[in-house]
């Protein structure tokens, strides 16, 4: 993603300032860069405007996307620092959000596109106690910036709440040794000098994690959203969308298709594929294949352990079991375990550790030999009664003339004749009405586990 992300602050003594700079190189040698002269910035800085010294820098590579993240005090290219400077001002002055540390947009053509989050971290020597933090993106392209959004809103916030945790760590220490604050408010007490952001949060190394969450974001960034630059009218791939008037085309690629194409499932993904993979994974399966569809129709968490190629197959299967909105309960190639109330169904990879089987949690493990596979834990059982759903479901699979089309256009009107049900119960408020419509939907006592599932993450 070419994009200049920026930690900024307000100095007591030099006003809002930049501190901390990343930002993408690919073609560019870094050594040229680092030859270039410094602009004025530098040469206004107390111990709290300085994260790196001047000949110092944190750069990570990304050998398949040949690209360099570099951070460093200010931007290493020396066209963008009037360009940051004039973002920080902006985002610690005027374009300033207080509900919720959102996020806000502003900028123009000529000086950039910033999305920009501003936060409070505490410092008893400070005035008003605290000081004011801003992190920042900045770049030339208006639409991707705003099409990222969501994506840079998550990981804003989170590297914001960091750093707020480790400094809501320290003040308490500090205050135990020296109220500074009773003193200042009891003698009114002047000016004292600005603190570096490494004594706010008692962390040696801060800076160096920053880098670490900024190059990971300038990395992410480029993998789920994509751009392509045409000259004439070539074929494009379907998946990156269509030429326009400037032969420029970006799409939004989901972590899903990404991770498909990373690990190298570049087969076209019909219908018809996904069946093959659901009548496969019931054979595997063998007898679990009821109990495992049964907890992804009533909600009881699937945790799926093992290769992502695998296990995205089978999410794939799943989806085909539920309606779009309870989709996104589904989380994919996870880094770590998700409770229930994050999602139902998780993917994960062999290293990571998730809990022991138990009622709640349904776990599949995937090992290979020379086949695949797959060990099945679950403490829970089937009730005698099940879901009419699922009933029709096993009908479905059993029927041995339904080809894979047909197969899935009939779990396709299954699961919209339910979602249908639960719809209808949803807009009905009177208990006795309730109770007359499920008699005449045909709603069973054995559906209730469903029909909560359905109607509670509508």
């Amino acid at each position: 993603m070419n994009a200049v992300i920026a930690l900024c602050h307000f100095c007591e003594l030099h006003g809002p300032l930049a501190i901390f700079c990343t930002q993408t190189l690919r073609e560019t040698r870094l050594s040229d860069v680092l030859c270039t002269k410094k602009g004025d910035l530098l040469s206004k800085k107390c111990s709290a405007c300085t994260s790196l010294d001047d000949s110092m820098v944190f750069m990570t590579k990304d050998e398949a996307g040949q690209a360099k993240f570099v951070s460093s005090q200010q931007p290493v290219i020396g066209d963008v620092i009037p360009l940051v400077k004039q973002a920080a001002f902006r985002s610690l002055s005027c374009e300033i959000n207080n509900k919720d540390d959102g996020l806000v947009f502003f900028g123009d053509g000529s000086r950039g596109h910033v999305l920009s989050h501003t936060f409070q971290i505490p410092d008893s020597k400070a005035r008003g106690f605290y000081r004011l933090f801003s992190i920042l993106v900045l770049m030339k392209d208006k639409l991707f910036l705003l099409n990222i959004q969501p994506f840079l809103s998550h990981n804003l916030k989170k590297i914001s709440a960091q750093l707020k945790e480790y400094a809501n760590a320290t003040n308490p220490g500090e205050q135990s040794r020296q109220s500074e604050k009773a003193q200042r408010l009891s003698e009114g007490m002047g000016f004292s000098q600005p603190r570096p952001l490494t004594e706010l949060t008692g962390e040696k190394h801060i800076f160096a994690h920053m880098h670490s969450h900024f190059a990971w974001i300038l990395w992410a960034g480029a993998q789920y959203l994509k751009e392509s630059v045409t000259i004439g009218s070539p074929m494009v791939p379907p998946w990156l969308g269509k030429d326009t008037e400037e032969g420029f085309a970006m799409v939004q690629i989901d972590k899903e298709e990404w991770l498909m194409r990373k690990h190298g499932m570049d087969e076209i993904d019909d219908d018809g594929a996904i069946i093959r993979d659901f009548r496969r994974f019931r054979i595997l399966l063998g007898h679990h294949f009821f109990n495992v569809c049964y907890c992804v129709l009533v909600g009881i968490q699937v945790i799926l352990r093992g290769p992502p190629g695998e296990t995205l197959r089978m999410i794939k299967c799943f989806k085909k079991l539920l309606p779009k909105y309870l989709h996104r309960l589904i989380h994919i190639d996870s880094s770590k375990y998700l409770s229930p109330s994050e999602c139902r169904i998780l993917t994960v990879s062999s290293n990571v550790t998730v809990p022991q089987p138990c009622t709640g949690i349904f776990r599949v493990d995937f090992s290979r030999d020379r086949e695949w596979r797959l060990s099945v834990e679950w403490l829970g059982e089937v009730p005698g009664k099940t879901p009419d759903l699922l009933t029709k479901i096993m009908r479905a699979f059993e029927e041995e003339q339904f080809t894979d089309v047909v197969l899935e256009k009939h779990l396709r009107v299954l699961i919209e004749e339910w979602n249908n049900k639960i719809n209808c119960l949803k807009k009905i408020q009177n208990s006795q009405d309730v109770s007359r419509i499920k008699k005449i939907l045909n709603v069973q006592p054995q559906d209730a586990l469903l029909v909560n599932y359905w109607s509670n993450n509508a």
